[in-house]
Order: structure tokens, then C-alpha cells, then sequence
């Protein structure tokens, strides 16, 4: 009897080739930085939009922080890494499921984000990063009028 395709499974790999070809069609503008990292899986991330700052929680399971690089710049938040099996390249493997090697997710944002004030920690294998919004330069101000002796 010939086994039956799972459809949670299509259904994920289906998630994941779009977030690919997301990822590949942000990346379009920055060609020459963007072909040197080739992901071999995309993690998933939600990403919320308050009016002080943009809140991501990436799934990172069994990542370390060490693992992780983050870079911010103008309205571009980009998250790579690498995750390795447990049992090393040498072993032999029964089953292998999940997604290994390279990943690598690019958020582009609708207004400049401060990055010198991004904030990112990982626990229980979730990355949570804050992301504050660049505050825009008053254009209102307020002079103080001194006496003159």
C-alpha cells in the first residue's frame, strides 16, 4: 500500500518556500551583500508594528546566542546564523527532520530604525528583538529669551 503524502508537511513546505522567495525578492536591492548567504531553511518570524518601535519573535530552536548575527541599518533589519545537528556531521542518522545550515531572514521597514538602540534576546529558542523607530527631528523649538546685562 503506497504511503500517503502528509498535508501538514506539504502545507509547511509550502510556508517555507514562500518565505524563501520573500526573502529572495526583499534582497533584490542589495544583489552583490545578499548572494553570499545561500539559507538552507527559513525560520519563522512574526513582526509587530506599535508606534514606537517594530517587536519580531524569529523561532531559533537550539541556537545560542553566539550563533546569532544581527545587523541594522536605514530601514533593513537582517538576522543570520547556522544551526548544526546535536549529533555532528560524523554520526549517522536514523531520521533527520529538521532544517540545518545556513539561515537568514531580511526585514525591510517602512521608516529608519535606530539601530545604535535595537534590543535582542533569545530564550527557550525564540529571539525576541525590539526595534525602535528612528525618532524624526523636531521641527518645532522652543528659545529662551535671556537678558542682556
Amino acid at each position: 500500500m503506497p504511503l500517503r503524502p502528509d498535508p501538514l508537511k506539504e502545507l509547511l513546505d509550502l510556508q517555507e518556500r514562500m518565505n524563501t522567495l520573500f526573502d529572495e525578492t526583499l534582497s533584490r536591492e542589495r544583489p552583490d551583500e545578499m548572494e553570499t548567504w545561500a539559507p538552507s531553511w527559513v525560520p519563522l518570524a512574526d513582526v509587530y508594528d506599535t508606534p514606537e518601535a517594530y517587536l519580531l519573535e524569529i523561532e531559533l530552536p537550539g541556537l545560542a546566542r553566539t550563533e546569532i548575527d544581527i545587523q541594522a541599518k536605514g530601514r533593513e533589519l537582517v538576522v543570520r546564523g547556522e544551526r548544526h545537528p546535536s549529533g555532528g556531521r560524523s554520526a549517522a542518522f536514523h531520521r533527520l527532520e529538521r532544517r540545518y545550515g545556513p539561515f537568514g531572514r531580511a526585514f525591510r521597514f517602512d521608516v529608519d530604525i535606530d539601530a545604535d538602540r535595537v534590543q535582542a534576546e533569545i530564550k527557550d529558542g525564540l529571539l525576541r528583538l525590539n526595534v525602535p523607530k528612528k525618532r524624526p527631528p523636531s521641527t518645532k523649538r522652543v528659545v529662551k529669551v535671556t537678558r542682556s546685562s
